[in-house]
């Protein structure tokens, strides 16, 4: 899947997805990006597993270049 960074706060932030909720993604979850590199509209590639709280959340995060 892919969607862009909506929102960026300490460690983590939330992707917009078109045509789904937004998709929570940590920095533990980043796969060949540094958190601190990251900006607002970028597009990241994931997948979604199921976190602690029931929700989806991205895992495998990469930046789409």
């Amino acid at each position: 899947m892919e969607g862009t960074i909506k929102v960026l706060k300490s460690g983590f932030g939330f992707l917009n997805v078109e045509g789904q909720d937004d998709v929570f993604f940590h920095a533990n979850n980043l796969d060949g990006v540094e958190f601190d590199d990251l900006e607002l509209d970028q597009t990241l590639s994931f997948e979604t597993e199921e976190g602690k709280n029931g929700k989806d959340q991205a895992v495998n995060v990469t930046l789409v270049k």
